[in-house]
């Protein structure tokens, strides 16, 4: 009997010497030690060390959450790479907040924890080290003894009083933007005062056409028609043909970059109105809505 205790001994000494073999090493790194007062948050990294064939069991890892009166667990952060030589490195990131309230300097202790490795089927536990902290009151419990009460309270610091000058500034250069697009947004609605400028023809011409583009048919492509020859003379301030179209570019260079089209327009016209064949292709009414869309983006920037 004492035998075989004796060799179960033996085997627990050489599992535990093996296990030390495999862990390299156990350190933790804190930011400081010393100076925390309550709500602080303390920071540390343990780093541990060991051969790559050992897994560590996540589950095994401490979880946020209060640990006790003084203490809550906030964050914690677990990264894994390699140390070389067939080992690997397991860095975890602890986060506390402290909720000690210290009535004079003294260290307080911030408790260990166990991790789960594992190898082969076989559990090995490696132990993460407490640490002591040094806290701070954050006030006198004893002060200094005072004949009159009132030596006690401190007076309330004062206000520095403050230069309006810049503000004041930066205020009048934003409403002077302000003003300036309000201006700009007028003329372009033609709300007063610019409610009484010449009214954008082409504009409302293109409208029409949009709306009669969307029926499609054959009495609404004539409607279109007659729509933008409309728009046309009115323009131009009197009735404009198709040999008055080198006369009204002249006179209203604004439009020269829709010459072209104008052209095909007229011609289109002639041949629907007059049956005059020749005079040029059938235009679809697509192509009526973009030519009145191009004179009324012409006119815009015209004004």
């Amino acid at each position: 009997m004492r035998a075989a205790l004796l060799a179960l001994s033996l085997l627990l000494s050489l599992a535990g010497a093996a296990a030390a073999e495999q862990v390299k090493s156990v350190r933790l790194y804190a930011d400081r030690s010393f100076g925390f007062f309550v709500g602080d948050l303390v920071t540390a990294r343990l780093e541990i060390v060991a051969e790559s064939t050992l897994r560590l069991q996540t589950a095994s890892l401490p979880r946020p959450g209060q640990l006790d009166y003084r203490l809550d667990l906030r964050d914690i952060r677990l990264r894994e790479d390699s140390a070389g030589a067939g080992l690997t490195r397991w860095s975890i990131e602890l986060t506390y907040q402290l909720f000690y309230v210290a009535l004079d300097v003294r260290d307080l202790q911030i408790p260990p924890f166990s991790l789960r490795f594992t190898r082969e089927g076989a559990t090995e536990t490696v132990q993460a080290p407490a640490w002591m902290i040094g806290v701070s009151p954050l006030r006198e419990v004893l002060p200094q003894r005072r004949d009159d009460p009132t030596d006690y309270m401190r007076p309330d610091a004062s206000v520095p009083a403050g230069d309006a000058t810049p503000p004041a500034i930066r205020a009048g250069a934003f409403v002077a933007l302000a003003f300036g697009a309000l201006v700009l947004v007028a003329r372009d609605r033609g709300w007063p005062p610019f409610h009484r400028r010449r009214a954008r023809v082409f504009a409302a011409a293109a409208r029409r056409i949009a709306a009669l583009a969307r029926r499609g048919d054959e009495p609404a492509r004539r409607d279109a028609m007659l729509s933008l020859h409309r728009a046309i003379d009115e323009t131009a301030g009197r009735r404009i043909f198709a040999e008055d179209i080198g006369a009204f570019l002249s006179h209203k260079a604004e439009f020269v970059p829709a010459g072209d089209s104008l052209d095909r327009f007229f011609g289109a016209s002639r041949a629907l109105f007059f049956g005059v064949a020749d005079s040029g292709a059938d235009l679809p009414l697509a192509d009526i809505a973009a030519l009145a869309k191009s004179l009324a983006t012409l006119e815009r920037g015209a004004r």
